[in-house]
């Protein structure tokens, strides 16, 4: 019996845009959001077992591209880059602009996903041939927020490999993420979205304002570290990284 040719192919890289315009300018991130250890790509893998009718003449990796670019419309901070602000040099998403957009990788496995078990671990191929490299044109691969890999497989099957910026979006904004892609992709429209994306940074205030509140409500003889109906459980103080537990 010969040996299956596991070998996976990348055809191509491009930068997807936007499909509509979307504001230019900066985003703000928590203090949380702007730790330097934020600054790395999360890196996941999706995997997809053929559809029963074949799916659809333009193929995954098409039919993805062109929801990611729809997805991006209401998702913009994605398609950013990290960068720093003029004054403090903190942290911030740049959007819009030269070069905005996120790198999508078409690419192509010699294989069907039964002949490597549908990925189960210990995986029979490599996860770097299958997760979206860093293009020679970025310089630092700490500012991108979103790489994309779709590998179609010969079965029909596909891969969908993400790497996420931590300081953009947690796991479950990357998975809210992905389900407009699947919705869009399934023919769906930007308007009839599920779950409509928020920003909201400024629900974590940064140190200094959580310090000046937490003084201001003290003064009234409440703790923010309290919430609930006087259940009395620990909670994160706002005024940073300290359990309080000693409020009446």
């Amino acid at each position: 019996m010969a040996a299956v040719n596991k070998s996976v192919e990348r055809l191509a890289q491009r930068l997807v845009a936007p499909a509509e315009p979307t504001p230019v300018g900066p985003l703000r991130l928590s203090w949380l959001d702007r730790y330097p250890t934020q600054m790395a790509l999360i890196e996941s893998l999706h995997v997809f077992k053929p559809a029963p009718d074949g799916g659809n003449d333009a193929g995954p990796a098409r039919t993805i591209e062109r929801a990611m670019a729809q997805a991006l419309v209401q998702y913009y901070p994605l398609a950013g880059r990290l960068g720093f602000t003029e004054e403090g040099g903190l942290l911030q998403v740049d959007c819009g602009g030269d070069g905005s957009g996120v790198w999508f990788t078409e690419a192509a496995a010699a294989c069907a996903l039964e002949d490597v078990e549908y990925l189960e671990h210990p995986m029979m191929i490599a996860k770097d041939e299958l997760l979206p490299p860093t293009p020679a044109e970025e310089e630092d691969e700490r500012r991108l927020v979103l790489l994309v890999q779709v590998t179609t497989f010969a079965c029909g099957g596909f891969v969908v490999g993400f790497r996420f910026s931590h300081a953009v979006s947690d796991g479950p904004g990357a998975a809210q993420f992905m389900a407009a892609v699947g919705e869009l992709a399934r023919s769906s429209t930007v308007e009839s979205l599920a779950v409509e994306p928020q920003w909201g940074r400024e629900a974590i205030p940064d140190p200094t304002a959580a310090r000046t509140l937490t003084r201001s409500r003290r003064t009234t003889g409440r703790c923010l570290c309290r919430t609930g109906r006087g259940s009395g459980s620990p909670r994160w103080t706002t005024a940073g990284a300290r359990r309080h537990t000693s409020c009446p």
